[in-house]
């Protein structure tokens, strides 16, 4: 018995070992690396850079001094962008989003966050690209008169994804039109939903009207100043769709709240030509031209009196 236990002792010791031996072996040998998680790739802070410009554009910061713009210039909240007649810019978000000034253009920059970005348009007319995103909202301000972000009240175009033109006249008025997906246009406690191929557009202290199809032309009326005269100042008025934007001789000119405008042209001598364009967040653009104006106010005109006999 004594034997037989010393074998069974010597055995069980045995065993141990090898359990030990393949044990260490499996640890140094045998057992996968463990894995380390990469860490996630950095994310490219919220921000808006200038990818393009073309014409007179000028950036200010928030202590309000203009200076050129530069492409490749990152611009924060309270930074503000303005185009000249002849200007043009885009910027690029970190999200993919653009968003392209026309001219005589003014855009301030207010939240820039993961979940919300945040733009005011003063005046002028944007082109916005913005990709679907359920996670985060694209607003423009459209009422100048927001003096701070927390009022409810102005018009506000959202949306989580749609490609959109908007304008704004700098007095109150507005329009949306949409090339693809939603978006909510809201002004004094009324929203609408402006879907792709439907136009909005919004009064001075008024909620937005109803939503349509965008129409297929954009009239243009204008009253022509006389084709000679001896005064320099002449004046080129008229009338066009309520939101639409209009250049007399490629100078943007106030657009009131019924389409109606009014440019005063300041001419030296000479024979001057006079155009007249509008341009519409529809894509609709109507034109007037080939007229000219003669200016001369050196010549001294008299009327002689006739000679009765």
């Amino acid at each position: 018995m004594r034997g037989r236990a010393s074998t069974i002792a010597v055995a069980v010791a045995i065993l141990g070992a090898l359990l030990a031996a393949g044990g260490s072996y499996w640890a140094f040998f045998v057992r996968p690396t463990a894995r380390t998680e990469a860490p996630p790739p950095a994310r490219e802070p919220e921000g808006l850079r200038l990818v393009s410009l073309a014409g007179a554009v000028e950036i200010a910061g928030p202590d309000g001094a203009l200076r050129p713009a530069v492409v490749g210039a990152v611009l924060g909240p309270r930074d503000r962008v303005t185009t000249g007649d002849d200007g043009s810019a885009e910027l690029r978000g970190s999200d993919g989003s653009s968003v392209r000034l026309l001219g005589a253009t003014s855009v301030r920059v207010g939240a820039l966050r993961r979940e919300l970005a945040r733009l005011r348009l003063a005046q002028g007319m944007v082109e916005a690209d913005v990709p679907d995103d359920p996670a985060r909202v694209f607003e423009l301000e459209l009422d100048e008169d927001q003096a701070h972000d927390d009022r409810k009240d102005g018009a506000v175009a959202r949306t989580r994804g749609a490609r959109f033109v908007a304008s704004a006249n700098g007095a109150g008025s507005a329009a949306v039109a949409s090339r693809r997906g939603e978006v909510v246009l809201s002004a004094r406690g009324r929203e609408v939903v402006i879907r792709a191929g439907e136009v909005a557009r919004v009064r001075p202290g008024a909620p937005p009207d109803a939503p349509t199809p965008i129409p297929s032309s954009l009239f243009l009326k204008v009253a022509w100043p006389p084709a000679a005269t001896t005064q320099r100042r002449v004046v080129v008025d008229g009338s066009t769709r309520a939101g639409a934007r209009v250049q007399v001789n490629g100078r943007y000119v106030p657009v009131d709240a019924d389409g109606r405008y009014r440019a005063t042209l300041d001419l030296p001598d000479g024979t001057h030509p006079l155009s007249v364009k509008a341009v519409d967040v529809t894509g609709d653009v109507a034109s007037e031209g080939g007229r000219q104006v003669v200016v001369d106010t050196k010549t001294q005109f008299q009327v002689q009196k006739p000679k009765w006999k």
